[in-house]
């Protein structure tokens, strides 16, 4: 039971609330939420999106300060047999809520002639808690197979209970500093490095286990403790006997009490495992780590078409675990990834991107933008990615209209194409391909102000996972997965 809390918390919330890859956000600016497809801009949000487009930015200097807010459900409904001795129905849902209430980003654009300086600083991985009030599947249905694996020993059981709770964080920050070079009219470069910095917190608990044995509700680990002295204490007393009877010649009768002493251990090593299974636990697991990564990128630009790509090399992050699950002899080998001063991987992916721009007249623009991550060659906690198939992909479009001098509004829509097993899926890494849609605006008050307000959401695809031996008592299961998911942005951007 330990092994199971320790994974979720170590995977906890490696999904991310706003679009992106398996462990990336792309959402670094309010522009975004409003066109997706940001991969040719010569904005101010080009510090993170096309870093080669800030050397064609009027001079002078431009910050931009944008707050986002997004709102994420990930629901769960299993249906598992034994889920009926908790309340009657094999069919259980489990609702998670995923909040990431405020996520700042920076960026800094210092244009010069032919030169420009840029400075993002974002959350381009994680960003948000999820927190699941009464447990997910992963929890319940372990404790759910010890009174159908009592009652197939002779020992009726018909109901068990349990209080189980999780919450994680998952933060990776990121400041990104490079400098952009526009050799002619048409063609500018750029190079760039990222420093990442991941503080992920993860707390929860599992307790007050209960199940019936022969129709008495009593707490399990009180019966399993109970029952390992009772088998323990039989087969020492099996064990004494055996060894009198052999010194007295009656081999017969030694080999007899030797046989129920084997079995009386036997049965006292199972309910010494129950019952250290259904002890009441507690997490409580910081992580911490560092990467870096360079970036580079070149624009185009012709006439009302500009072309723009980049390259984000993939950021090697390892994480630290700071937990209050010790290094011990005793511990079982399948804890020891999780323990306090253990090292993981959360590495963000390489990231390759392309776009195109076109203003099809002086007031309409088009845009395109096409992203794919390498995932398959990152790595992550607990080797998932050799779970994946391909990377993922991303195809965005947007389009902006200049009403007049101080509003401009515009729409998007994104798809997200994830290609991985079933086996990738746990009750909380849990991604899925979706189609999403954003609008939006920006209000210009002055030659040097303007501010956008935007927002989008997420349609993902369900996903039905189905499993020949659910809890490992030959009962099948099913798992089917459900994700929706809202964001808000307010963007205040500044040209001195």
């Amino acid at each position: 039971m330990k092994k199971i809390v320790t994974t979720i918390a170590a995977s906890a919330l490696a999904t991310a609330v706003y679009a992106g890859g398996l462990n990336t956000n792309t959402n670094q600016h309010a522009a975004y939420q409003r066109n997706f497809a940001r991969e040719a801009t010569t904005d101010i949000d080009a510090a993170y999106s096309n870093p080669a487009g800030t050397a064609f930015m009027e001079d002078g200097l431009h910050i931009a300060f944008t707050g986002q807010c997004a709102f994420q459900e990930r629901n769960i409904e299993t249906k598992y047999a034994p889920f009926k001795m908790n309340g009657g129905d094999s069919i259980k849902k489990f609702d998670g809520e995923a909040i990431a209430p405020f996520v700042p980003s920076l960026q800094v654009v210092y244009k010069k002639n032919n030169w420009a300086g840029f400075f993002n600083f974002a959350v381009p991985g994680g960003g948000g808690k999820a927190t699941f009030e009464e447990g997910i599947p992963a929890l319940e249905k372990r404790v759910a197979s010890i009174p159908l694996a009592l009652s197939q020993n002779g020992i009726t059981t018909t109901k068990y209970s349990q209080e189980a709770y999780l919450k994680g964080q998952q933060m990776i920050f990121g400041a990104t500093l490079g400098t952009a070079y526009k050799f002619n009219e048409h063609f500018s470069a750029s190079v760039g490095v990222r420093v990442c910095y991941a503080s992920n917190q993860y707390e929860g608990y599992l307790k007050n286990i209960k199940i019936n044995p022969d129709g008495k509700e009593m707490l399990a680990n009180t019966y399993f403790t109970a029952a390992q002295e009772k088998y323990a204490g039989l087969a020492k007393q099996a064990t004494e006997g055996a060894a009198q009877y052999e010194a007295a010649g009656m081999t017969e009768k030694a080999a007899e009490l030797k046989a129920q002493a084997a079995q009386a251990k036997g049965a006292a090593e199972q309910m010494g495992a129950y019952a250290a299974a259904t002890k009441d636990i507690e997490i409580d697991c910081e992580q911490t780590g560092i990467g870096v990564a360079p970036i580079i990128s070149v624009d185009y630009k012709m006439g009302p078409v500009n072309l723009a790509t980049r390259y984000e090399f993939k950021t090697k992050i390892s994480v630290e675990n700071s937990s209050n699950i010790k290094p011990s002899a005793a511990l079982p080998n399948e804890l020891l990834p999780y323990v306090d001063g253990v090292e993981s991987r959360d590495d963000l992916p390489a990231l390759w991107t392309v776009g195109m721009d076109c203003n099809m007249t002086d007031n309409i623009k088009l845009c395109t933008g096409y992203r794919y991550y390498f995932d398959k060659d990152a790595h992550f906690a607990g080797g998932v990615e050799k779970y994946v198939e391909h990377g993922t992909k991303e195809y965005a479009y947007g389009i902006e209209w200049t009403v007049n001098k101080w509003l401009l509004v515009s729409g998007t829509y994104m798809r997200t194409e994830f290609a991985f097993a079933d086996a990738y899926l746990n009750n909380i890494n849990y991604n899925g391909s979706s189609n999403n849609f954003g609008m939006g605006g920006r209000f210009t008050i002055n030659e040097h102000l303007n501010i956008d307000v935007a927002g989008f959401f997420s349609k993902y695809e369900d996903r039905e996972v189905k499993i020949n031996d659910y809890a490992g008592l030959g009962i099948e299961g099913t798992d089917n997965y459900e994700r929706k998911n809202i964001a808000f942005a307010l963007g205040v951007n500044y040209k001195f």
